[in-house]
């Protein structure tokens, strides 16, 4: 099929299917540290890559980033970023033949919605493409809906790519393409495992969800690095999510992103969605790229609280106080008793685990009824015990799995999906079902009911994907999984837009269930069940680093040294400690959670990485967290417990080379002043002893308002 070159390289096309699944071929780690000896200790060299690419088309000293930027964007919306087949023919041959109007809204000062409604006028199927361009970020988001407006049922639409384009813009050499892609969360050391792929000629990678939850295979985030700098694909689908990009020669890489498994008819009136794409090109620093997206994402994107963008919260989810499996054993007594120990210590939330309803944890799900020999009042007295001591109160639910035995088998099996027709010990509670979504709506607003309670856990332990295979008849192949994420997200939405001051956490055996939708709808996320690892918490930080503000994911700490802490404050933090135990060391506790609150804000902008991803202990790891409208920003450093050497070497980003910047080291106590420009070229980090860390902030010093502060 003929396309056309664009003058920003972007070619926008709608072939017959998929290209071979061949594997990619291995490339080198992102940036690749060495050592030498100097002064009698041994100092590590980081080399992270940064590099500025430019344009191969024309000469890039006569291109504006901005002018490119808005190239990409405007070519985007030219003409369908996207494809499907329907009645066994390419979108790309039937819409052009098909009506199409288009109308812009301004939603805000920066978002546009442009809304384009294309017809086919033999079977009034319509294709409702609604995207939303953004002023303060070289982004597009877009949304597709199918409706069928005639009489009778449709025709097979299959193979929907909600993101189907192809770039013409290599990079030199043999490579033409990187790939930058993030492991999702199977729950062990790999989670959020960051790697780069290089995309040569012939060469093909495919990523995707696992078993129908988005992040347990791969994270559906993903960057590419291309002669015209770095373009950013967000996959927002709660579900069984593929994207697949292949490099058919040395100058073009075909990406394409949907459902998985897209195979059905629609009847009269009935109306589906694809998943949201969202993508930022950047040209220049790659670095700068996953900066800029992560701002992206917490000004449009990250859930708000009243109307608010949060902060990282600091909370205590009490399972954690005892490991993590704490749960069975809680009662009404032992929860108050925690509620009250936190008090002092300044956190905002506690949240009672699984295990507090009727048949326990893990048989009990399916009972949505408080235990009697645990709670014999209920939860109302645990939650005004959290609104004494200025509090909010929440437990965990699991609505989605059911198991066999509990109330809601018994009582509406007709509510619930299958993998096989036989007996199971595990069902599928359907989402896609109004009346199942008013029935949990009903349960916790009567718990939303009680004074005190606000906080809203889910956790989902159960891979759908075989539940929503099996429900689906040969011609609706994608139906049953498509209408139970949009009635997820409709009982989501509901719950936001009933209590907006409510704190909502996601959880799915960890961090299997990641995504741009999620984001939107809760505040933070369990980002693994593999806990209390100092190293790998280090290190998936910094791979949901990349694309998410620090808020929107959280860590479990139970130890009180500075290593451990410095480890997992990067994030919401979610407190393990045994407050009510009587040797429980109350003044360092109040000293450490003091800090966390005093830098948290500075977690929500930039995030540049000073070393590279690796969980390897005999390295170092920094990062830096930087707030671009705040000029200031703070370093965390690791030397790994099996490091050798002393000192490392980076370079610092987003500062003001003709800024004079005050340097505090929170562990060492101790300032310093130095020039942004020397900050940016080479910057020497000491930690003299293995197994240590230091927490360093940064900021403008101001000599008028260090005279007005001495004595």
């Amino acid at each position: 099929m003929a396309t056309r070159a664009l003058s920003c390289a972007l070619v926008l096309i709608a072939a017959s299917g998929r290209a071979g699944d061949g594997a990619g071929p291995d490339d080198a780690a992102p940036g690749a540290p060495s050592s030498r000896s100097e002064g009698g200790g041994r100092t590590l060299l980081a080399t992270v890559r940064a590099s500025r690419t430019t344009a191969t088309t024309r000469d890039s000293s006569m291109i504006e980033p901005g002018e490119i930027q808005d190239e990409l964007l405007r070519d985007l919306l030219r003409r369908p970023p996207f494809s499907f087949t329907y009645a066994g023919r390419l979108s790309s041959e039937l819409l052009p033949t098909w009506r199409s109007q288009r109308q812009e809204t301004k939603l805000d000062a920066d978002r546009t919605k442009i809304a384009t409604i294309i017809t086919d006028p033999r079977t009034g199927l319509q294709v409702h493409w609604q995207a939303v361009r953004f002023s303060d970020f070289p982004a597009l988001e877009w949304v597709l809906y199918f409706e069928n407006t005639g009489a009778t049922d449709t025709p097979i639409i299959e193979n929907i790519q909600a993101l189907d384009v192809s770039l013409r813009c290599p990079l030199t050499g043999s490579t033409p393409y990187r790939l930058h892609k993030t492991n999702g969360a199977p729950s062990n050391p790999t989670d959020f495992a960051a790697a780069t792929v290089g995309l040569k000629p012939k060469s093909s990678e495919t990523m995707a969800g696992g078993g129908g939850r988005s992040s347990n295979k791969d994270f559906p985030f993903f960057r590419i690095e291309t002669g015209r700098g770095s373009i950013i694909v967000a996959v927002g689908w709660s579900g069984q999510w593929q994207a697949h990009l292949e490099c058919p020669d040395a100058r073009t890489l075909r990406v394409t992103a949907g459902l998985e498994k897209t195979h059905f008819l629609l009847h009269p009136r009935e109306k589906v969605r694809s998943p949201r794409t969202l993508m930022l090109h950047w040209d220049g620093d790659t670095h700068e790229a996953n900066a800029q997206f992560r701002q992206l994402i917490y000004r449009h994107y990250a859930a708000t609280r009243n109307g608010k963008k949060p902060l990282p919260t600091l909370y205590c989810n009490t399972a954690f106080t005892r490991g993590g499996g704490w749960l069975n054993e809680c009662n009404a007594e032992n929860q108050i008793s925690l509620i009250n120990a936190y008090a002092p210590l300044g956190i905002e939330a506690v949240i009672t685990d699984a295990g507090w309803f009727e048949g326990g944890w893990p048989a009990g799900a399916g009972n949505w009824t408080p235990r009697k020999d645990a709670y014999p009042d209920g939860m109302r007295p645990v939650a005004a015990a959290a609104k004494a001591r200025n509090m909010i109160y929440g437990l965990w639910f699991e609505p989605e799995r059911v198991v066999a035995g509990t109330w809601l088998h018994k009582n509406h099996p007709e509510w619930l999906l299958r993998s096989t027709d036989e007996p199971q010990k595990t069902y599928l509670l359907n989402f896609g079902l109004p009346a199942v979504q008013e029935h949990f709506f009903e349960i916790v607003k009567g718990f939303m009911d009680l004074p005190g309670f606000r906080v809203y856990r889910q956790d989902f332990n159960m891979d759908p994907l075989p539940y929503w295979r099996h429900t689906d008849a040969p011609d609706r192949q994608g139906i049953t999984e498509t209408r139970y994420i949009e009635g997820l997200y409709a009982y989501w939405d509901r719950i936001a837009a009933t209590w907006p001051d409510s704190l909502r956490i996601e959880c799915a055996s960890g961090g299997r269930r990641i995504d741009l939708e999620t984001i939107m709808r809760m505040h933070v996320h369990q980002k693994s069940d593999y806990w209390f690892d100092n190293e790998v918490d280090q290190a998936s930080i910094w791979g949901l680093s990349q694309y998410l503000p620090n808020n929107v994911f959280m860590t479990p700490i139970n130890r009180m040294d500075d290593y451990s802490f410095h480890s997992a404050m990067a994030t919401s933090l979610c407190m393990g400690w045994i407050a009510d135990a009587a040797d429980f060391d109350l003044r360092r506790g109040k000293s450490l959670l003091e800090q966390y609150l005093a830098v948290r804000h500075l977690l929500t902008g930039a995030w540049y990485p000073l070393l590279p991803y690796s969980r390897d202990r005999a390295a170092w790891m920094a990062s830096q967290y930087h707030r671009p409208d705040l000029g200031e920003g703070m370093i965390l450093v690791f030397r790994r417990p099996e490091s050798p050497n002393e000192t490392v070497q980076v370079s610092l980003h987003g500062l003001d080379a003709e800024v004079t910047y005050e340097l505090s080291y929170t562990g060492a106590g101790n300032n310093r002043r130095v020039r942004g420009a020397e900050l940016m070229r080479r910057f020497e980090m000491i930690l003299a002893g293995k197994h240590r860390s230091e927490l360093i902030l940064y900021r403008p010093w101001r000599p008028e308002s260090a005279k007005e502060s001495s004595p």
